[in-house]
């Protein structure tokens, strides 16, 4: 990653994309940003799901989880485990 102007990172991503069909065909860009992206993979998808909370685009996910968190505690085994899903 290097630095932009105003001090921010910046990453370079280079795209090859087929402009008949409006698709990216190969996504190029130095392992900083690899690695990022595969750290977004893991994390609990219930997690991101509550992060983004009204902004989830992740629609049955979405769905799924609130019907968890509004499960009574008498579906769960401990109290401990419904905090992991809110």
């Amino acid at each position: 990653m290097s630095t932009s102007n105003n001090g921010g990172p910046t990453v370079a991503v280079k795209l090859y994309i087929d402009k008949e069909k409006k698709k990216v065909m190969l996504a190029e860009s130095d392992k900083d940003f690899v690695d990022v992206l595969f750290s977004f993979l893991t994390l609990p998808l219930g997690t991101v799901v509550r992060l983004l909370g009204k902004q989830s685009q992740v629609g049955c996910f979405d769905l799924l989880y609130k019907s968890v968190e509004n499960l009574s505690e008498d579906h769960f085994q401990t109290q401990r485990l419904q905090g992991h899903a809110s």
